[in-house]
């Protein structure tokens, strides 16, 4: 029973971290040195992996080897910190949207994919196809941790147009799965003042904060839409909620092809993940109890829906 969990934990994480275009045989053949029949019947469970191969697989892989084997308290449970306090925080950003890319591209398959997603700021899969949005979050968080080699202005600033691209292709993934999104009731007013507090430090010019402005009034536009239609722009089922009450951060919930995963978001940009169903049921329950403190503006409620567009539109146009 011991090695049967281990054995399982491992194929599981083995899985979750095949790329896209690759085979988890493939994988495993790559970490360790066996044969190809070798490797399937591992992965079949048909052979237990030796503590040697549990070893060097935690080891490629970042697991956490003394969770696998029962040393920790069994309520501990191995969370993933992805990008923004690495040597490298653009390579490390670039991994963190191909591993949502390479999630969502994985569970759209299954057609009872679905996922729950609570926003404290404004949604990542919104910022991303609006490329200055999306830089300023970027540059706060430039700004903020690397102050020492990130120029005083925002127009000085540079992001690679790789950056941009998987920003563009991970919110198309993320909308080719049915969804329900709840935004907390501020979000738009936090985000305006973001951008009002920079520009008042001289940071952004008066034409990029037009520039600001004009694409916050595009990105309200294609909100409505998807809010009117009950569609995202993928045209899968999209229910969209305004959080009545504060919740203190961002969370998400995916689910679909037999995985099931959870995240926080933190430090405007970065997310704390977790791929332990447990963990992943947990955020879930959380996010759909939100659910009862929300009014629903998606396809119902039109009276609500355009109070609360009119309203955030207002807000932007204190810019």
């Amino acid at each position: 029973m011991f090695m049967t969990k281990i054995n399982e934990e491992l194929i599981n994480a083995l899985k979750h971290n095949t790329p896209g275009n690759s085979s988890t045989v493939s994988l495993l053949m790559n970490i360790i040195p066996i044969g190809k029949e070798a490797a399937y019947r591992r992965l079949r469970g048909d052979i237990p992996f030796t503590l040697e191969e549990v070893a060097v697989i935690c080891v490629k892989l970042n697991l956490s080897l003394d969770l696998l084997i029962g040393t920790r308290p069994t309520n501990a449970y191995a969370f993933q910190l992805n990008a923004v306090f690495s040597e490298h925080p653009l390579d490390e950003y670039s991994n963190m949207l191909k591993e949502i890319i390479e999630i969502a591209e994985s569970i759209k398959t299954d057609t009872d994919s679905f996922s729950y997603r609570a926003y404290k700021t404004l949604p990542q899969d919104l910022l991303f196809q609006y490329d200055v949005l999306s830089k300023i979050y970027l540059y706060i968080v430039y700004y903020q941790l690397y102050p020492e080699i990130t120029p005083k202005r925002f127009s000085d600033i540079n992001i690679p147009d790789s950056i941009f691209a998987l920003q563009k292709q991970s919110a198309k993934a993320l909308h080719e799965i049915g969804s329900v999104i709840i935004f907390d009731k501020h979000i738009f007013a936090d985000y305006v003042e973001i951008v009002k507090y920079i520009r008042n430090l001289d940071m952004i010019s008066s034409t990029e904060t037009d520039l600001i402005k004009a694409e916050l009034h595009l990105m309200l536009d294609d909100l409505e839409r998807y809010a009117v239609s009950g569609l995202s722009m993928q045209k899968k089922k999209l229910e969209i909620y305004i959080a009545q009450v504060g919740f203190d951060c961002s969370y998400y919930y995916f689910q679909g092809a037999g995985l099931e995963a959870s995240a926080i978001g933190m430090y405007c940009l970065d997310n704390l993940s977790c791929y332990n169903p447990k963990i992943a049921k947990n955020q879930k329950k959380w996010i759909k109890s939100l659910m009862r403190f929300s009014t629903l503006i998606s396809e119902s409620g039109e009276l609500q829906r355009n109070n609360y567009f009119l309203a955030q539109r207002n807000i932007v146009d204190m810019l």
